[in-house]
């Protein structure tokens, strides 16, 4: 049983995680994806949409829906100039997450939490030195963030993560929260998701975008049940932020019953559709659909309706076509399945379409094997971009 701080590392952590993913599609770009003449060129815009289902047979037997929008442009998520050199001014920072979450950290319960956390060096001063740097750190921007998005928070405590299982279980490395970080916890008093999402949306995300329908309308209808939460969250990168605002519903206790994962079912629509944002051209990779299964069964396999061809550049395997819808495997059998649906020339999917099985006779064999790309790129960079942000979306209850 995760304890109550491994239950927001679980939640929320994703910052090395992001880079994996990102490198997987991002390498089409980088290594030169080619198309036919007649082909239309792809692009790749800053702003992504990405729906994921977390089945997590493993630590808390949950299955979790989220919707992430992320961006590093402060055109599309309009965070204020100054508090975003602020924020990346300071070195010892390493993300700002904004979240509603039951228990952000151990002793907070039902309030909502910023964090601001820097990260911890071995050696560098003891316990006390550390709580006064975030605090310090935190202090200085705790005002902006506050005045920006019309929270009153008050500082609460600092708190030293020193967990690190779930960041072992998923492949990540506790960038946001696990072993090594130290939060500056602020809060206030609670507020439901579909008040603070909309809140924090409207601050952030300009009208034109918001209006544009896709992985935005989804999200704003699971931020309206009473079960779901909001995590919006900044991870300064050098001369970029990369801020992703994600709602996720939790379904506790159903995960280890399931083979097959209909990820329409948990994100409460009967179709995915992509923004209008990317009516303008060919952006395939930047509405993405991610399934992730921690299977009992170690040597479980899945199936599906399609499967995108895989190629190998440069030693590192990235999918073959861009312009067909389907879904491309990171990784099937071993520790966890890992699955991206891309759209191709397509602007919808449906059931059918997104219909994962697994620990069955695969229907359709997907022999990509167990390696898994990590290599890093950097998000914002022009030869790679970025991809997908995916927050992990799992809590034990």
């Amino acid at each position: 049983m995760i304890d109550s701080c491994a239950k927001l590392i679980v939640k929320i952590d994703s910052a090395n995680f992001v880079y994996r993913v990102f490198a997987i599609l991002g390498l089409v770009f980088a290594l030169g994806f080619t198309v036919s003449a007649f082909a239309e060129e792809p692009r790749l815009a800053t702003f992504h949409e990405t729906a994921t289902i977390l089945v997590d047979q493993r630590i808390s037997n949950n299955v979790t829906a989220s919707v992430s929008l992320q961006t590093t442009s402060l055109h599309e998520f309009q965070i204020p100039a100054e508090l975003d050199q602020k924020i990346r001014n300071n070195t010892d920072i390493v993300a700002i997450v904004i979240t509603n979450e039951n228990q952000c950290v151990l002793g907070v319960q039902e309030d909502i939490c910023i964090l601001v956390n820097i990260k911890r060096i071995e050696g560098e001063g003891g316990i006390q030195t550390a709580q006064q740097k975030a605090k310090t750190a935190g202090d200085a921007i705790i005002g902006d963030i506050n005045d920006f998005f019309g929270f009153d928070t008050k500082f609460h405590s600092v708190f030293i993560h020193y967990d690190d299982k779930a960041n072992q279980e998923l492949g990540t490395q506790g960038q946001v929260s696990g072993r090594g970080t130290v939060s500056a916890v602020y809060t206030a008093d609670f507020q439901n998701t579909d008040f603070m999402f909309n809140r924090v949306s409207s601050a952030l995300i300009p009208t034109q975008i918001r209006n544009l329908g896709g992985f935005y309308d989804i999200a704003q209808t699971l931020s309206k049940d009473d079960a779901s939460r909001m995590t919006f969250t900044i991870l300064p990168q050098g001369p970029i932020s990369v801020m992703q605002l994600k709602v996720s519903e939790n379904y506790p206790g159903m995960a280890r019953q399931i083979t097959t994962v209909e990820p329409l079912k948990y994100l409460k629509t009967n179709e995915v559709k992509k923004s209008d944002y990317y009516k303008v051209g060919f952006f395939p990779l930047n509405s993405i659909v991610q399934v992730v299964i921690l299977p009992q069964d170690e040597s479980a396999e899945a199936s599906v309706s399609s499967v995108i061809g895989t190629t190998i550049k440069n030693n590192q395997t990235i999918p073959a076509d861009l312009e067909t819808s389907g879904w491309f495997f990171n990784s099937n059998s071993g520790k966890k399945i890992e699955a991206m649906y891309l759209f191709g020339k397509e602007f919808s999917a449906d059931g059918n379409d997104l219909k994962i099985t697994f620990g069955e006779e695969p229907s359709i064999p997907v022999n990509v094997g167990l390696q898994e790309i990590a290599i890093l790129v950097g998000i914002g960079a022009a030869a790679a971009g970025a991809v997908v942000y995916y927050l992990k979306g799992i809590r034990a209850k």
